[in-house]
């Protein structure tokens, strides 16, 4: 099975993913990891803002898609992995072809995700709220080949809602998620 996260920032993805990783063995692959490893050979530094833009520039040179084209070909049949940094459509409908993928956009109110913006103090992060919805907005386009996390968002087939701040309660709810998706998406 291919579990895809997307998600509103901050709203918990990454610890999910670490969840999946640790506890129930799967791999981990993120499109923006693939990023990295182009702009590493250039020394460039892969900050939040070089990853979007240089990430939308792959997308201009060689398609909507590409970024997940490149972290599928790494991913073995038969094994479980978990896919980070879903951040555009395109990037879906190539992992789709894929018929043990399924989407989950990790979704919270905007007050909580800004608070747990606020105490991890990443550099580069908003100082305000307003600027924190900004930084979205700005996240959320329309068309092109820059991110769309509502589109993308929109094409999930599960919503998963993470409005806790108990760790606890949320591997009990990606467990309960989990069992679902086992059945629905056996392994070989």
């Amino acid at each position: 099975m291919i579990i895809g996260l997307t998600g509103s920032y901050c709203s918990g993805k990454d610890t999910v993913a670490e969840y999946l990783v640790s506890r129930k063995g799967f791999e981990h692959r993120s499109l923006s990891d693939e990023l990295r490893k182009v702009l590493k050979p250039r020394g460039i530094e892969p900050s939040r803002e070089n990853l979007i833009r240089y990430g939308t520039e792959l997308r201009e040179k060689k398609g909507n898609g590409i970024l997940a084209k490149m972290v599928l070909k790494s991913a073995k049949a038969g094994r479980d992995y978990c896919i980070t940094s879903i951040r555009h459509p395109a990037e879906v409908e190539i992992l789709k072809k894929r018929k043990d993928f399924v989407l989950i956009n990790v979704d919270a109110p905007p007050d909580i995700r800004f608070s747990r913006m606020r105490k991890r103090n990443r550099p580069g992060d908003p100082e305000t709220f307003e600027k924190f919805l900004e930084f979205e907005k700005k996240e959320s386009q329309d068309s092109g080949p820059g991110q769309q996390l509502a589109k993308t968002a929109g094409l999930a087939s599960v919503q998963f809602m993470n409005d806790s701040n108990s760790i606890e309660e949320l591997f009990s709810k990606v467990n309960q998620l989990l069992a679902t998706l086992q059945k629905e998406f056996p392994s070989p």
